[in-house]
Parts: C-alpha cells; structure tokens; sequence
C-alpha cells in the first residue's frame, strides 16, 4: 500500500465547513470536513488520555525453532503482539494481527560502524543489562492507500485513464532503532510525581499542572501538527510521532575496528516492554486503587 501525508497533520485551525444551498464544493471541502471531526476527537484522546499504548502491543522475542519431520524451520523473530494505541497528535494506532521481524536477517543488514556505536557493556543501560546491541521498538501512524477509482486527470498532460486511491486507511509503520547515542533517553510522565507530596497539599500541585499542561506548539491553531519537538526517547531526526514500544539488548561481543559485534545466540535477547508510555482507563485505575463497583456494600 502506498503512503499518503496524513491530511490532519496540515490543517488551517477547527474550522468547519458552512453549508448553503448553491454553494459548490469540490475535493478540499470535503476533506476539510473530515479533518474537523478527526481533528475534534484527536485533540480530545491526546488531552484526556496521553499518548502511549492502551492495549496489547507487547514485544516478544521468539527463538530459532529446528526443523522436524512434520514441521520446517521457523526463524528467529521479533514479534509485536496485536493492540492499540494513541500518539502524540491523538491519532489511533491499530495493529488488529501479529507483527513479525527476522531478528538475524534485520542484523545482517545494518552497518558494522553504527552496529559498533550501539554497543554497551553489562549493566550500562540498566541493572542487570547483558552486554550488546542497544535496539529501541517503534511504531508511528501512516495514511495508506486502498484500491483506486477513475478521477479527472490534472496537471500538464491529458490522461484518459487518470486514477486516484479509492480508500484511505488508518495505518502504521514499525521502526527497529539503534541506539548509537551513550545513554539513550527513556520515556518521561508528563505529570508530576506527587507521592513524596503531603496528601493535603496534592489538590494544589495537580491543578497546577493542569494550568501547565496546555501545550501551543501542535495544537490546531498551527499552520503544521508535524513540528512536535522530539521527546526524550527520539533519535535525531526521527518522527516525533513515533511511539517507543520497548528497548531491547540483543546479546553480542565487542568488536574491534572494522568488524561488528557477533552475536552470542546461547544468550537470551533481553526487552524491557515496561520503559514505553501507557494510556490507563478508568477501569483499570479503579482496580489498581482497590475499588471494585460490581461488589456490594455489606
């Protein structure tokens, strides 16, 4: 499928388009009108919700499994288990089936320098750290198109068989990131860390940092939702759309100049799925504080 520039990253406000009989409308009425109502409820899910995963989405490591009579060769994969989140802008990320890379085959194919300047001793990125590649697990919203449907041609050239994507969908992209840099950021809460805070004085703080939370740069009234500046997690020049999933250590010796870590496959990949940004619903913040509204009071 090919990719589009998802139209609701380049919006001229929340504006929505007035109808009156005899007025005419042509393609960017129309789409204009779409992005007022995904505008409306995306600013709504950043805002009410954060951004981060709001279900499923875990990353597993499955290992190399030997041929047998009955069954071939399965190689070593990374999975992405089915889920959803939402990203910074609000948008939704549905992964409705299981995502899958070829660990070994996506190693092979980086470069020995950059795999080299991702290397880090035990212990480096966290207690208890294996020595090895430092890899980070991304994914981003992508527009993908669907199909294709006649359209009137345009520009210089006549064309009678002029077409355009029928469909528009909701898609996304995953990403397998080095990290090169020493200490490559984590995920950080937006919100203050209020249990150090005595309990009377909590109420203040968090609407103080409700007043602080409104935030210009990406809101509607930009000429442009893509110029978010990058997070502590992002890479220079990433997408700072994209969402972490998790960081990974891929067990591996150091190299010498010139070469690449070689990987210690009798080694376990190590991924930490806890580092990523959650979205938490209401339900499961109630089962957390113990509340339970199904029980009966006694």
């Amino acid at each position: 499928m090919a990719k589009q520039v998802d139209s609701l990253t380049k919006v001229e406000g929340p504006d929505r388009v007035h109808y009156k009989t005899g007025v005419l409308l042509n393609a960017d009425d129309f789409v204009a009108e779409q992005n007022y109502h995904r505008g409306r409820l995306a600013r709504a899910l950043a805002y009410v919700n954060g951004s981060g995963t709001l279900a499923g989405l875990k990353v597993v490591h499955e290992p190399e499994a030997a041929a047998t009579a009955e069954t071939p060769l399965k190689p070593e994969r990374i999975l992405i288990e089915p889920g959803i989140a939402i990203d910074r802008l609000g948008r939704l990320i549905e992964v409705p089936d299981m995502l899958c890379v070829r660990l070994n085959h996506w190693y092979e194919q980086q470069d020995d320098a950059e795999l080299r300047q991702s290397w880090n001793a035990a212990d480096a990125l966290w207690p208890g750290a294996v020595s090895g590649v430092a890899v980070d697990v991304f994914i981003r919203f992508a527009a993908c198109e669907r199909g294709k449907t006649p359209v009137f041609s345009c520009g210089p050239f006549d064309a009678i068989d002029a077409v355009t994507a029928a469909r528009l969908r909701d898609g996304y992209e995953t990403e397998l990131l080095l990290r090169k840099e020493a200490a490559p950021g984590e995920p950080v809460n937006p919100w203050p860390d209020l249990s150090a805070v005595a309990e009377s004085e909590r109420p203040e703080q968090l609407r103080q940092a409700i007043f602080s939370a409104w935030n210009r740069q990406g809101s509607t009234i930009d000429d442009s939702l893509q110029g978010l500046d990058p997070l502590s997690e992002h890479a220079a020049g990433q997408d700072t759309t994209s969402l972490m999933l998790a960081r990974m250590i891929i067990p591996a010796d150091e190299a010498g100049p010139g070469s690449r870590p070689l990987r210690r496959l009798a080694d376990d990949l190590q991924i930490r799925n806890d580092l990523r940004p959650f979205v938490i619903t209401t339900n499961a913040l109630a089962r957390l504080l113990g509340i339970n509204i199904n029980q009966s009071a006694d």
